[in-house]
């Protein structure tokens, strides 16, 4: 083994395999096709004896073989890009049958794994927790590579066999692991994971096969099949707090770039009650921010003065509430809620990843200084910050802030939609942009402050 391999044993817990023995292959014959089991997800033995007769059980279809961590992030949103792209819509293909293999790295367990399957799931698509991470070591060699391999998609053409100790070498695959790129005894940096193109080099294998072969299986309606993830919750991931954080700032400019703003005016339109008015919003540093809202000669003012003191607060008329405009005050940000947390006082969680419709976000608990609570949602994709929750007491959500429509305006990006809904999700009030100018200056940065 290399030394990689060994600090993955220190990863590993031992874990009690769920009152199965499977050192004898478990598997029954359904409308000619053969399926592992009814279970979620079978538990491997360290010869991957289930595994190597599954996979060899599927000869002359295409096969798919992902090997994934369920507390990894990262992980997880491939499962779940590859799902979108085309996995979903082949679910009663029955020439193409997919293995996902979880593996114990960054501290995951058995007890993680049945969290993750609705992000992956349908009659072809089977799940194993391999409980040494010996299949990593086994592709390590296979890939002739000198690191752990995991994170790791792969395709096997009609003619794969599995023969020996270690699986067959992939016909085609793709990665993320980025921290190894184009190194020595690394992965190649153009095939990082792109699930547009692995699915479409999954349809040109899918051509070699010979349909006559395969009787109609089980099927499932592939509407309910795209949208089996909607609403998942998976538990904390090992990805630091920090990775999301980092992501979402670099996908607002970056923290330098963002430190040269010093103002920024928006205009647009303020929607509520069925009406529309016209919305110019002003923000300044340190923390200055006013809400002008017109209808002919009547104009509304919103604001909050450099003290984070409420200037005027009279949106209630116009959808929002007093209680949740005082809060939008309280803790109104320039630079957003994120952007040097630590040095406002605030104290953030991660608390694991969330499927909002096609979207995998990153979920953070975020209490800050002022007392006040949320829980933000940013897309693990790009790192937009997508949904605010506001939070009272027993995690109630009381007030949401959902963000769309984002664009890019002098190398910045900005939502240019922005709603505010009550508990029940009713939309209270929106802001709509039509127009956001920055103004900038030098900004002098130390490299040693930037922490993020």
């Amino acid at each position: 083994m290399t030394s990689l391999r060994y600090a993955l044993a220190f990863l590993c817990l031992t874990l009690v395999a769920c009152g199965q023995d499977n050192t004898e292959p478990v598997a029954e014959q359904s409308a000619g096709e053969t399926y592992v089991s009814d279970r979620s997800y079978l538990v491997l033995d360290e010869e991957l004896t289930q595994l190597k007769y599954d996979f060899n059980a599927s000869a002359g279809k295409v096969r798919l073989l992902f090997l994934s961590g369920p507390t990894c992030g990262i992980c997880l949103r491939g499962m779940a890009d590859l799902n979108d792209a085309f996995l979903a819509a082949s679910q009663n293909d029955e020439r193409l049958v997919t293995f996902v293999v979880h593996v114990p790295t960054l501290g995951a367990k058995e007890e993680h794994v049945a969290d993750t399957i609705p992000l992956l799931d349908g009659p072809r698509v089977h799940h194993y927790w391999e409980d040494t991470g010996i299949i990593g070591s086994h592709f390590e060699d296979v890939m002739d590579v000198d690191i752990y391999v995991w994170d790791f998609w792969a395709i096997y053409g009609p003619d794969a066999l599995w023969e020996g100790t270690l699986p067959p070498k992939p016909d085609y695959y793709e990665h993320q692991l980025g921290g190894f790129l184009d190194r020595s005894g690394g992965f190649p940096k153009e095939l990082l994971l792109d699930a547009e193109r692995f699915a479409n080099v999954t349809s040109g294998y899918l051509d070699q096969v010979d349909e006559r072969r395969y009787s109609q299986g089980p099927q499932i309606d592939q509407s309910e099949a795209e949208l089996l993830a909607d609403g998942t919750v998976i538990p904390v991931v090992a990805q630091p707090r920090n990775a999301a954080v980092s992501q979402h700032i670099r996908n607002r400019g970056g923290y330098k770039n963002l430190k040269t703003i010093q103002a920024i005016t928006k205009h647009g339109r303020w929607l509520a009650n069925g009406k529309e008015w016209d919305l110019t919003i002003e923000m300044r540093r340190p923390r200055v921010l006013t809400k002008s809202v017109k209808l002919g000669d009547r104009e509304i003012v919103s604001a909050v003065a450099r003290n984070g003191d409420t200037v005027g607060g009279q949106l209630s008329s116009l959808g929002v509430p007093p209680d949740f405009e005082d809060v939008l005050h309280r803790t109104f940000e320039f630079d957003g809620q994120l952007v040097e947390w630590p040095d406002k006082g605030s104290e953030l969680q991660m608390i694991g990843m969330h499927k909002l419709g096609d979207v995998l976000a990153w979920k953070l608990d975020l209490t800050q200084a002022s007392g006040d609570r949320w829980h933000l949602y940013i897309n693990s994709h790009g790192g937009a910050l997508v949904k605010a929750d506001l939070l009272g007491e027993d995690d109630e959500v009381l007030y949401t802030i959902v963000q769309s429509d984002v664009r890019e305006t002098d190398g910045f990006k900005y939502p240019h939609r922005i709603e505010y809904r009550d508990k029940a999700g009713d939309l209270l009030a929106a802001e709509v942009f039509d127009t956001i100018e920055v103004q900038k200056e030098p900004f002098g940065i130390s490299e040693a402050t930037v922490t993020h």
